[in-house]
């Protein structure tokens, strides 16, 4: 399959504009590598900045990454981050607050609202052929990666040496919990949370919560009940924090089985997975099972001797 017809190949007519599920380029060409050349010094410069620092240079350095072209004598009316709106909720954050460090390829078509929140370690995996967009109001927890790049399956594609960019939309006041990883060619509608550790493959609607490897939408927020008023306490001061008392303490009781998931009157148990999603205030379960889960759990219920005899049989 030529490069031309790659690239023409399913684009789509959407109310945002055309745009290509996939887009062929020759990432190892000279002024490709350029721009990533140019992008990741950029990056040093931004992950030598401390999270302290004055708030102009880390806009400027984050715009250097995002922006290299841009009108440098804007820069100081661009310079107010997500994190100084909680003290003063009257400015209107221009540069989203990045926790370095932070790795992007390409940089100059990433776009991320000036409201938004990235955790340290994030991965933003462009291409100088597709956008990656990132609204505002947005939290993203640490270790994420959102991967815009990929290649040709079939070898005989792939021995063509070039590399396919997908875009990727992520809309309004989503969050992204911890270590997860969102592949190219599909967005993540508003107000959407994505669970930590969770491999998203599809598109995810717009408030819904979804979670898992690979991601699936487990509840809609409209079905949850609200938070209880007065539910958990609130504390407004760093003392207050520091003053509250609040460790867990060591669960004692595992209802038969020890730490190890082991049926103390002799038999071996697996635990019946449940999916679960840590949310701000409260818990998020899953308890949605079908029946064939359910029977193959059943099934693989074995004794303490059953297990003793597979291994022998394996060693």
């Amino acid at each position: 399959m030529s490069s031309e017809s790659a690239t023409i190949a399913g684009a789509s007519e959407e109310p945002g504009g055309t745009h290509f599920r996939e887009v062929v380029f020759p990432a190892g060409n000279p002024d490709f590598r350029w721009m990533r050349n140019r992008c990741a010094r950029a990056c040093r410069e931004f992950n030598k900045t401390p999270d302290d620092a004055d708030p102009e240079v880390r806009s400027q350095r984050w715009l250097d990454i995002v922006r290299p072209d841009r009108d440098r004598s804007q820069d100081a009316a661009l310079a107010v981050t997500h994190d100084q709106t909680f003290a003063n909720p009257a400015l209107k954050a221009r540069t989203p607050f990045v926790k370095p460090p932070v790795y992007i390829d390409y940089g100059v078509r990433v776009h991320v609202g000036g409201s938004t929140f990235i955790n340290r370690n994030c991965y933003i995996m462009d291409t100088p052929c597709a956008d990656i967009v990132i609204g505002e109001g947005c939290n993203i927890g640490p270790n994420c990666s959102i991967v815009g790049v990929t290649h040709p399956v079939r070898l005989d594609e792939r021995l063509d040496r070039n590399s396919l960019g997908q875009p990727v939309t992520i809309g309004d006041d989503v969050w992204i919990g911890a270590n997860v990883t969102i592949l190219g060619g599909l967005t993540i509608g508003p107000g959407a949370v994505i669970g930590a550790c969770s491999l998203v493959t599809t598109d995810i609607p717009p408030m819904s919560v979804a979670i898992g490897s690979p991601a699936r939408v487990v509840r809609m927020q409209k079905d949850m009940r609200p938070t209880a008023p007065g539910s958990a306490p609130v504390v407004a001061t760093l003392r207050d924090a520091l003053a509250l008392e609040n460790r867990l303490p060591l669960k004692t009781d595992w209802g038969g089985l020890d730490a190890g998931g082991v049926d103390k009157g002799g038999g071996c148990r697996r635990r019946r997975g449940r999916d679960r999603l840590s949310a701000v205030k409260g818990v998020v379960e899953d308890e949605e099972h079908d029946e064939e889960e359910e029977e193959e759990e059943e099934e693989d219920d074995l004794t303490a001797s059953a297990v003793g005899d597979a291994v022998l049989q394996e060693g």
